[in-house]
């Protein structure tokens, strides 16, 4: 009953190259398109949620697609290969536009053509890699092997703020950012010859299969002669709720980190190489993960959702009392929300997956993909509505109600813990085998 700790990192690589690549992307692109290609912050910012219709309209289908297909590499592997070499390529002709625009070249087709593939193909594998969570693992096992996953992914956001920070070189006054983008390509493409030299995908599934027969955690809803998964009204009010929730935490997160580089640089007046904030909320949010996991055995699921949303409440609130006069407060506010961050961010996909039957996962992180691809759609054009009115101090304010929102749909989630007859079995054997 031991938790399998390498297979948990082994297959959260995927999630480390996907946390890589936006990263770059979400810190890169905004100083590429407003200081290169001489963009206002509106156009900008719905030039960043063109991506993310782009991932509404495949996530989905990306998901179902995984769930049928059948190969030497498993399910999940195929696609995650596929999205990897398509998402570099875009990246890498991203950056040769971008270094010709610095020139002043007029390379601005070229760049959006680049960045259309490259997001296209890196949503390719968004679903499948997080399903894995899923197949490689039994479901009192999933919130812990989440956590994995999110500590791993959080590797990726720490590498890029330590590495690819110190890569952005400054020529002329403008930032240059060749070097940071192929150290990112060089990384990705490592981890991912590591994925898929190191991990058998169809073995690992297999096992867990085996395991959940001995357990007598069997899937109360595998009849393959139902398409759907069959779920009660109240069920489905949980699911919806859970969905609408991850919805309002992303547009309150990705409202704030869109446009946190330029927060930095205009309204703290500190360089976009100031990254002392970054890591901190990266590294400790990071550090959070596994301990979060453990709290929510504890305390469960929904618990410890409601708890992490009302910490980023406050610290997102804080944010907004941060000025040029005070900017070391933001380490303050930072240090809030990401101590509250991973205790919902790691229990809203199984509780998602809860809901599924193990055939459908990918189907299931479709939609949870959805819920978050379209608060990405939507908080980047609205939040600089607002900036536009009362400048970047209110991207906290804006930030902290969203997250409120969440907070008040999670106090109507009945579904979404450990089914209590898995975890009854699940705790008899580990009984037994003490």
């Amino acid at each position: 009953m031991k938790m399998n700790w390498k297979r948990a990192v082994l297959i959260s690589i995927p999630f480390f190259t996907l946390t890589l690549f936006w990263q770059a992307y979400d810190y890169i692109v905004p100083l590429m398109l407003s200081r290169h290609y001489r963009l206002g912050t509106t156009v900008y910012s719905m030039l960043m949620s063109v991506d993310n219709i782009i991932a509404l309209i495949f996530l989905p289908l990306f998901g179902i697609l995984s769930d049928r297909i059948s190969s030497r590499l498993g399910r999940r592997s195929p696609l995650i290969l596929i999205g990897t070499v398509g998402g570099v390529a875009g990246l890498f002709f991203m950056n040769i536009a971008d270094s010709h625009a610095v020139s002043g070249e007029n390379t601005f087709a070229l760049f959006l053509i680049a960045l259309l593939v490259a997001v296209f193909f890196m949503s390719l594998h968004r679903s499948p890699s997080a399903a894995l969570v899923a197949d490689c693992f039994i479901r009192p096992q999933r919130t812990l092997a989440n956590a994995v996953l999110n500590l791993v992914g959080g590797l990726g956001a720490v590498l890029f703020g330590v590495v690819g920070h110190l890569l952005i070189t400054q020529r002329g006054g403008e930032p240059v950012f060749t070097r940071c983008v192929a150290f990112v390509i060089l990384a990705i493409l490592l981890a991912s010859a590591a994925y898929f030299l190191l991990v058998r995908e169809n073995r690992f599934v297999e096992e867990v299969r085996q395991k959940n027969t001995e357990l007598g955690l069997l899937d109360e809803k595998t009849d393959d002669r139902v398409s759907k998964t069959a779920l009660s009204p109240a069920e489905k009010k949980s699911l919806l709720l859970i969905l609408f929730a991850v919805f309002f935490v992303y547009m309150g997160y990705n409202g704030f980190h869109t446009h946190y580089t330029n927060y930095l640089v205009s309204h703290l007046r500190k360089p976009a190489s100031w990254t002392g904030p970054y890591l901190l909320e990266a590294g400790l949010g990071m550090t959070m993960m596994i301990p979060s996991a453990f709290v929510s055995a504890k305390i469960g699921r929904k618990k410890s959702c409601r708890i992490g949303m009302a910490a980023c409440v406050v610290g997102f609130f804080g944010l907004s009392s941060v000025s040029p006069e005070n900017p070391d407060m933001i380490y303050l506010w930072f240090f809030i929300a990401a101590v509250g961050f991973p205790l919902f961010g790691i229990n809203l996909g199984p509780m998602v997956l809860e809901l599924s039957r193990d055939r459908d996962s990918g189907r299931y992180m479709g939609y949870y993909y959805v819920a978050v691809t379209t608060a990405q759609i939507v908080t980047p054009t609205l939040a600089s509505l607002f900036i536009n009115h009362y400048g970047y101090r209110i991207i906290g304010v804006y930030s902290a109600c969203c997250t409120a929102m969440s907070f008040c749909a999670f106090l109507f989630v009945r579904h979404g813990d450990v089914r209590t007859s898995f975890k009854q079995a699940f705790q008899d054997a580990a009984a037994i085998e003490e």
